[in-house]
């Protein structure tokens, strides 16, 4: 079975999504949201199963906002049914299956074990404007990676984190504050130039890509590496 993903929406339509991973994370996920909400912005959060579960109200919030909710594993690592056992817990509090997935590395070999990421209704998506806001410190370095991104026009996926996948609570609290700084600037400077900021489901997914085995499987558990394997993929 073929797995494909999606980078981006329709060109055609000024309409840009931000996305944000690996939370929730009480509470930069409600600064986040806050600065959302203030600049009548939705987004869309991939969270980790995880942190559902410790963090239930702060996933409620994020559903009562009205933003959209995508599965970006359980774990943060590549084993077989990390997408499901999230799919689990996010599903619980929900109410209703998730229509996104984002993997986690974007490491798709993982989706094609799990039923759920290759559910006919579930789109996998990546992203087109990747700021790498997690690797940077100065605030200025994240607007600039975003507002700046060659690739960024209408459709375009805008891939940002509020948490992280720490369980050291210091650190995973710290890790988002740069992005945090920035995000006014980034949704005011995306507004004006005319961008109208949505959710994922609000967006038309075009041009899905196919996905072919690549080395990332070296990151993969040994159960996941003999499956690579029979895939014909590489494996190291």
């Amino acid at each position: 079975m073929s797995l494909k993903y999606y980078t981006h929406g329709r060109r055609d339509q000024m309409k840009v999504a931000l996305t944000f991973d690996d939370g929730p994370n009480p509470p930069r996920t409600d600064q986040v949201m806050e600065i959302l909400d203030s600049r009548g912005a939705r987004g869309t959060f991939f969270v980790l199963g995880k942190w559902v579960e410790r963090w239930p109200q702060a996933f409620q919030r994020m559903v009562e906002k009205g933003h959209t909710i995508g599965n970006h594993s359980h774990l943060h690592q590549a084993h077989l049914g990390d997408f499901d056992r999230a799919e689990a817990a996010i599903g619980n509090l929900l109410g209703r299956p998730t229509r996104f997935l984002r993997a986690h590395y974007f490491n798709f070999f993982t989706c094609l074990y799990s039923p759920v990421a290759m559910s006919r209704d579930m789109k996998i998506v990546d992203a087109d404007v990747n700021p790498a806001d997690f690797a940077k410190s100065d605030p200025a370095a994240i607007i600039d990676a975003a507002l700046n991104d060659p690739s960024l026009a209408g459709g375009s996926i805008i891939d940002l984190h509020d948490g992280r996948e720490f369980d050291d609570d210091a650190r995973r609290l710290a890790s988002p504050l740069p992005m945090i700084e920035a995000l006014p600037a980034i949704v005011d400077g995306l507004q004006a130039r005319g961008f109208e900021l949505v959710g994922l489901d609000d967006m038309e997914l075009v041009d899905p890509i196919e996905w072919r085995p690549d080395g990332r499987g070296t990151f993969a558990t040994a159960e996941v590496r003999s499956a690579i394997q029979g895939l014909g993929g590489k494996s190291n």
